[in-house]
């Protein structure tokens, strides 16, 4: 009975040392993640005042030149407690822009929500599947990017965040 005990608190013992591993593992590989986010929020504090972000993403989009575009997004409360997007302008040093240029933001009231856009999409494109929806930037246009599939391909296509033009591209991605 000793022995089935022993050999119980041993496994136990190497079950938490494993998570504890696997656990130190994950924050290492997220730390860069985590510190990008956190200069984000303080560049939207810094430029908008900004309180309660929420909804953060990560959008990054190649320029013809060769050269990503690296956006932040976020929602809001701005000082006068409007809810508002906000795009926060990366460097290729994973530093925010700084000044007025690093920080954009618009009032939701004013824009397209992602409702509205999926409801557009899908007058667009009946027989299109959505993967995913998000706020970014292309060709220096404040868009909503929507990712999604029909039966041959998947496909890129964006609407402007102000008013939910489409804006005219639309990226086919090839097969695999």
């Amino acid at each position: 009975m000793k022995k089935k005990k022993k050999w119980i608190w041993i496994s136990l013992l190497i079950l938490v040392l494993v998570l504890f591993g696997l656990q130190r593992y994950y924050v290492y590989v997220t730390q860069d993640q985590r510190k990008e986010e956190a200069l984000a929020i303080e560049a939207a504090q810094n430029e908008l005042g900004i309180t309660s972000p929420d909804e953060l993403r990560k959008y990054v989009w190649g320029e013809k030149s060769g050269a990503d575009n690296i956006y932040w997004t976020m929602t809001a409360k701005n000082k006068d407690n409007q809810d508002i997007m906000v795009w926060v302008k990366f460097d290729n040093n994973n530093q925010p822009v700084q000044g007025a240029a690093g920080v954009h933001s618009e009032l939701l009231q004013n824009g397209m929500s992602e409702t509205q856009i999926r409801n557009r999409f899908s007058s667009d494109v009946p027989d299109g599947e959505i993967k995913r929806i998000m706020p970014g930037v292309v060709n220096n246009i404040y868009v909503w990017q929507v990712y999604y599939n029909d039966d041959t391909h998947n496909y890129y296509r964006f609407y402007r965040f102000s008013n939910g033009e489409q804006v005219d591209l639309v990226y086919t991605l090839p097969n695999s």
